[in-house]
């Protein structure tokens, strides 16, 4: 049975909306003042080189990553972005190895290993749109 994507079954389609629907929300979840300022004020203390641009460029490629996937042109590209993404975004934000706080480093290490499980996802989907 074929998916909404011409090459795509329902459950792969299922499993594309499941990854773009994550990165969507929690997207626009960031970009509520107070998240946006967390963001930078973590980049600037994990000393990122230019932190407001570099999450503002953060923004871009979640959207961008994801209008490609949604419009299946590219869709190869748009998973790359997101995998890009979340490589970066999880070695600039989530070392958890640099704080102190048992509770914050605790919650820190789980945001990275679900990360990783994320990067399998992006994976397994690059497969299948490539």
């Amino acid at each position: 049975m074929r998916g909404l994507f011409n090459d795509a079954s329902w459950l792969d389609t299922a499993g594309r909306l499941l990854i773009v629907a994550f990165f969507l929300i929690t997207t626009v979840y960031n970009l509520t003042a107070a998240r946006i300022k967390d963001h930078i004020d973590r980049l600037t203390l994990f000393k990122t080189p230019f932190p407001t641009q570099a999450f503002w460029i953060g923004i871009a490629m979640e959207f961008v990553g994801c209008a490609l996937i949604l419009a299946n042109w590219h869709a190869d590209i748009g998973v790359i972005i997101l995998i890009v993404f979340t490589v970066l975004a999880t070695a600039l934000l989530l070392r958890f190895w640099e704080v102190q706080d048992p509770m914050k480093r605790n919650g820190m290490r789980l945001g990275f290993l679900a990360n990783i499980g994320i990067v399998g996802g992006l994976l397994l989907l690059l497969q299948n749109v490539y």
